[in-house]
């Protein structure tokens, strides 16, 4: 049987494993939060420039040239 202070030991030991992958993860789930933002601001930008090309490209329609809805 294991003695008291044996048991404590193993505790401490598995505890600093536990923090130690715990700040691990932390880091992993910060860089991605990052990488996140990062991304969702680049598409946020492509869209923008998308619907200035678009809205450049297209050509202003004229109510009077349109086919009414029932054509």
């Amino acid at each position: 049987m294991k003695s008291e202070q044996q048991r404590i030991t193993e505790l401490e030991v598995s505890l600093a494993h536990l923090q130690r992958q715990y700040d691990v993860l932390n880091d992993v789930v910060t860089d991605l939060n990052g990488q996140l933002d990062r991304t969702t601001k680049r598409i946020e930008k492509w869209e923008r420039g998308l619907d200035q090309l678009k809205s450049a490209v297209e050509q202003p329609t004229d109510p009077m040239d349109e086919k009414p809805p029932h054509y």
